[in-house]
């Protein structure tokens, strides 16, 4: 058995050990068949289109029909009901993103047994160079499980968008689903919590460590662990789960803001000092280098694997898929360069 040493008399190996035990922290459930695959998945989406997209500020659920084909292509039509989902999406996307929930017992072969509500991630926008964003921010979801299982899972899917209130075709768009937390919660054996902010010394900390560093590899800075919008609970695109040691792990979402996907219509926040998303500002706790170094280690032991999701089998153009292999390549140069390396962990971090 791995033992750890006592954390407050010798940090720095402690963590180490830790981010090695990361990944075990239990796969309670059995994994469901819906992300068990890769291969993408045909949709058609049969719903009363105009009126979800009109309602952006109070949105409701609308009834809706999900067809989807099984293994040997006879179509399969599930009853659920569908609204518009997010914030900083749901007001710049023409198209925003959608949360699927399923009622009642799915028929037997159905894609979406024993699924109750999903993540639907959009298009945005109908120019075909916006789906290019939609797979970018999947293959982030994807680096992240190369780094640790506590991620949700995402699948890739082909939608045909029906419009019931005006009878025609909509339009075919490629999305990804993700994973609900509570089954998120359930294959892992966490639990969620409901505090509204979370002190740092409440979490794991090599799990800290780990998402302070990939939200500085992705270019990301929409996000917090450790507080939320007024009135909801904790955190903003982190979602804390408890172990059963009680200690907290969490677990990101909603990367289009990140520099990585480089979508048009994010902006940096105002208050931060920089220009655009493209820039990269780690916004984690300090730490001491050798305190950083197990964490760093994982992503340098990664680093062709990293790469290797952002090419053509990713269904990504090659300027696109060039693009992003450019923005990790300078991620890798930072840790190379001990000058960049300072002025980004230790000049910036959060003190």
């Amino acid at each position: 058995m791995l033992r750890c040493s006592n954390p407050f008399r010798d940090r720095a190996p402690w963590l180490a050990c830790a981010f090695a035990l990361l990944p075990t922290i239990a796969l309670a459930a059995p994994a469901d068949d819906l992300f068990t695959t890769d291969q993408r998945l045909s949709l058609r989406l049969e719903a009363p289109l105009r009126t979800i997209l009109q309602q952006r500020n109070r949105p409701e659920y609308q009834p809706a029909r999900m067809v989807a084909a099984d293994a040997d292509g006879t179509e399969l039509a599930v009853d659920l009901r569908v609204r518009t989902r997010g914030k900083s999406r749901v007001k710049a996307c023409e198209f925003p993103p959608l949360l699927l929930n399923f009622p009642g017992e799915q028929p037997a072969g159905s894609p979406f047994a024993g699924q109750n509500r999903l993540k639907l991630v959009t298009h945005c926008d109908a120019s075909s160079s916006y789906e290019q964003y939609v797979l970018l921010e999947r293959q982030i979801y994807r680096v992240l499980g190369l780094l640790t299982d506590a991620t949700l899972r995402t699948r890739v899917v082909t939608v045909t968008y029906y419009d019931t209130e005006r009878g025609r075709e909509f339009a075919t768009k490629v999305g990804f689903l993700i994973e609900d937390e509570e089954r998120f919660a359930e294959r892992l054996g966490v639990t969620t919590i409901s505090d509204e902010r979370v002190s740092a010394a409440r979490y794991d900390p090599a799990a800290l460590a780990l998402l302070d560093v990939f939200q500085y590899f992705i270019g990301n800075t929409d996000w917090s662990a450790l507080a939320a919008p007024a009135g909801e609970s904790c955190c903003h695109n982190v979602v804390p789960f408890a172990r059963a040691d009680g200690l907290l792990v969490p677990v990101p979402y909603d990367f289009d803001s990140s520099g990585l996907v480089n979508a048009p219509y994010t902006l940096p926040d105002e208050r931060l000092p920089i220009r655009s998303v493209r820039d990269r500002l780690y916004r984690g706790a300090c730490r001491e280098p050798a305190a950083l170094k197990p964490v760093l280690d994982g992503f340098v032991a990664r680093r062709a694997a990293i790469a290797a999701l952002f090419g053509p089998a990713a269904g990504l153009a090659e300027k696109t898929a060039a693009q992003a292999r450019s923005y990790i390549d300078d991620f890798y140069a930072v840790l190379d360069d001990p000058r960049r390396f300072q002025r980004a962990f230790e000049v910036g971090c959060d003190r």
